[in-house]
């Protein structure tokens, strides 16, 4: 082994380990490790970038515009709307005919592609038969990716296995090579499916046939978080832009649609509020009850000098916090500042703005100012702390506590009367921190979590006024009850079910961020994920590729929403416009391409692009439509990856590893080494894309065979099916992603389900292979 050998087996490993974690995306890592090979002299410039003019390359970019154009005309749809008519309620020829439909589609489409089109069919199937979505989604992208083996145009595995072994001046792989191995997994998939798969899919949300609000809402549990408040007549929100209201911020709910009259209207920034509104909102009603009780207070500002004399030994301190200190970087709650010092925190000072609110949860920094009172013993014990750096502190403090503090009155008849402070939730729902009660002229600062609220009282409180002054404003609103889920849909309204597209922008980012609402006018009321509904803080909640979304709003924005490439609408009622009059077009150029190859007359690359030139040219989808289509981190990944191999062969690294091999399986005989390629290739696509497998294994067969004496063709083969045997995460193909939020899947799930399948199709991948490329 010489030291360039070293390297470059350490720089493998290094990108093998950046790919299975994800700590960098896989093209960035891909990108990084051939500027390594350029700079290292592994490859020179142009064998560098051959990868990006490689006919692997070109035939995948022209598979992904022409399965755009199947996916825009319609052609994949048609298909998709005929199996619940042809197959009716019943589960097992449900999943049979589903999995045969996508694996029919995957053939010639990207498998992606041909999941995403088939999930709102599949989402609307599952029901009218009155079934949870989780016993067929998985069953559809298992039964796409299987389905990607019986063409070499049906994944990226077979078509860059094909292209290698074109580049070594062999004959290339032919269209239907793949055929008579690939329809034996798709068959023995799909009868896994009905037997042994079937009783290990999870079976969440059953339940009778409802509408597609009442499942969702069902799913959703949003039957507890839904429900109307009123505003009287008259009201002071009268006449108040939504805006204005701010209903969100004062009242922790989310409005979903405004009923005036029989009129239903979408809720917008502008929106006027109305004497006689209903508005149907999301939250949590025992909060808003909770809220509400604040409405009848009195509040006022108050300063120092206006408070009745304190009990005896209580004051005030104002410190800086070091960085050194166990107060920097954590919240009062978790150093337990009230229970060391017995002191309350009523204001930080950051970067010259006043923090007044949810001060107990809020994180504290290094060069925060600090403002709290307490008892003075314990406070002047705080003085030679370490952790402090004391400002002021007695009389000199209490003059920095000037407008820090309101007063909040309790007057009689108040709901509040009777509750303990700790009942009151006022810090959890209001933002403000107790820190006193004034009661009968007397400051009393040592409040406990049970001390009960008197009318009368006083409570000295830390927060912003100008949201309780929205609190008080907001008192005369009305809870009226909860809601139905009828008055979630409509004829102008509808709910959905959203997932992220596999190349969606959106991922990575909050809705506040892309301005969700806004953008789209429709509501974002929970998110799946990993078995779960999330409702809380959903505007800062970071978007992943797996989630369902539910929205809410008009049909004409949830179609507009379909129609863009970072969503899939799982509703037929929100799929994206199609051209149905060019899908004679799409379906022809398809056919040319297949005859091309079979009679032999171009390459599969020269083939593929010139149909996809020809769906460009008449129009079954325009050029911004391919260029969405087109998974560029595939892409890219392949192209940066296929110098690896150059550099392998280069270097000996192939030889050396080839020859550890043969040593250690030579021995037992060519179908052991077929075994241990199979079980290789599977293993390394269950956390990388097949095709970089393929890419990284390829040197090693291909020499391999050549030093054995061993069947190429057979072990190309091999690597490459195996590489499409991605079934036991979730993250190892992203049709798998692609139904985790729509199926409600877990993690565990993939695993369950796909080992025992991966198991049976590396089986069948290592007992046919032989049969037609003889080892």
């Amino acid at each position: 082994m010489t030291w360039q050998i070293a390297f470059l087996i350490l720089l493998l490993a290094g990108m093998a380990y950046l790919f299975l974690t994800a700590k960098l995306p896989v093209d960035l890592t891909a990108f990084l490790g051939l500027a390594v090979l350029i700079l290292g002299g592994y490859v020179g410039p142009t064998e560098a970038f051959s990868g990006f003019a490689s006919p692997a390359v070109i035939t995948m970019l022209a598979i992904f515009i022409i399965s755009a154009a199947l996916l825009y005309t319609g052609v994949a749809d048609t298909v998709a709307s005929k199996v619940y008519t042809l197959v009716g309620s019943k589960e097992i020829p449900l999943i049979i005919t589903l999995m045969l439909v996508s694996g029919i589609l995957s053939a010639f489409m990207n498998n992606i592609a041909a999941t995403a089109v088939l999930m709102p069919a599949v989402a609307g199937i599952a029901r009218r038969a009155g079934l949870p979505a989780s016993r067929l989604m998985m069953p559809l992208a298992f039964g796409s990716i299987l389905g990607g083996t019986t063409t070499m145009v049906g994944t990226p595995p077979n078509i860059v296995a094909a292209t290698i072994i074109a580049e070594r001046n062999m004959t290339p792989f032919g269209l239907f090579d793949f055929t008579p191995i690939g329809l034996v997994l798709l068959g023995a998939g799909i009868l896994f499916m009905i037997t042994i798969g079937r009783r290990l899919l999870p079976s969440r949300h059953a339940g009778p046939a409802e509408s597609a609000a009442e499942e969702l809402t069902h799913i959703y549990h949003l039957e507890e978080r839904l429900f109307t408040i009123r505003i009287p007549e008259p009201s002071a929100m009268d006449g108040v832009t939504l805006s204005d209201a701010n209903l969100s911020g004062a009242l922790g709910i989310q409005v979903v649609s405004i009923h005036r009259g029989a009129k239903h209207l979408s809720p917008t920034a502008d929106t006027l509020l109305r004497g006689g509104d209903v508005l149907l909102v999301e939250g949590r009603l025992s909060d808003l009850e909770d809220l509400l009780r604040v409405g009848d207070v009195e509040l006022r500002p108050t300063s120092t000098r206006q408070l009745p004399r304190p009990m005896r030994g209580f004051t005030a301190i104002r410190f800086e916090v070091p960085a050194s200190s166990g107060l920097a970087g954590r919240t009062p709650r978790e150093a337990r500042f009230r229970e060391s010092y017995e002191a309350v925190i009523v204001g930080v000072e950051r970067d010259g703005e006043v923090l007044r609110e949810n001060l107990a949860t809020r994180t504290i920094l290094a060069g925060d100012h600090v403002i709290a009172i307490g008892p003075r013993s314990q406070l002047l014990e705080m003085q030679p702390d370490p952790n402090f750096l004391v400002k002021n502190l007695g009389l000199a403090a209490m003059r920095a506590f000037e407008g820090y503090l309101s007063v909040l009155r309790v007057p009689e008849g108040s709901s509040l009367a009777g509750a303990t402070v700790g009942s009151s939730r006022l810090s959890e729902l209001a933002g403000v921190t107790v820190g006193g009660i004034i009661r009968d002229d007397v400051t009393r600062l040592d409040v406990r979590p049970d001390d009960v609220l008197e009318a009368g009282d006083g409570l000295l409180v830390a927060c912003e006024p100008a949201r309780f002054e929205r609190l008080v404003r907001l008192g005369d609103i009305e809870v009226d009850s909860r809601v139905g889920e009828g008055g979630l849909e409509s004829e102008n309204f509808g709910i959905v079910e959203v997932a992220l597209a596999p190349r969606s922008a959106v991922v990575g980012k909050t809705s506040r961020e892309l301005q969700f609402r806004d953008r789209y006018g429709l509501q974002l009321l929970a998110v799946w994920r990993d078995g779960r509904s999330i409702y809380e803080d959903l505007a800062d909640l970071t978007l992943r590729f797996g989630d369902g979304l539910l929205v809410q709003g008009p049909w004409e924005r949830i179609r507009l929403l379909g129609s863009d490439a970072n969503f899939v609408v799982l509703s037929p009622a929100g799929m994206q416009p199609r051209r149905p009059k060019k899908a004679p077009i799409a379906l022809g150029a398809l056919l040319l391409m297949v005859a091309m190859v079979v009679l032999g007359l171009q390459p599969i690359h020269v083939a593929a692009f010139v149909a996809a030139s020809l769906v460009l040219l008449l129009g079954t989808v325009t050029m911004e439509e391919a260029y969405r289509a087109i998974e560029w981190r595939t892409i890219f990944l392949v192209a940066a990856v296929l110098p690896v191999g150059i550099a392998m062969e280069s270097t000996g690294a192939a030889l050396l590893l080839v020859s550890r091999v043969s040593e250690w399986l030579g021995p037992m005989g060519h179908m052991a080494i077929l075994i241990a390629l199979v079980v290789l290739a599977s293993l390394l696509s269950q956390a990388l894309d097949g095709a970089p497998a393929v890419v990284l294994l390829a040197p090693v067969a291909l020499e391999t065979a050549a030093q054995l004496g061993m069947n190429p063709y057979a072990a190309m083969m091999g690597v490459s099916l195996a590489a499409s045997a991605a079934f036991m995460t979730p993250f190892s193909h992203k049709a798998n992603l692609l139904v985790m939020g729509a199926g409600g899947y877990r993690a565990g799930d993939y695993a369950r389900v796909g080992t025992p399948l991966t198991v049976v199709v590396l089986g069948i991948v290592v007992a046919l292979v032989p049969v037609f490329f003889p080892v």
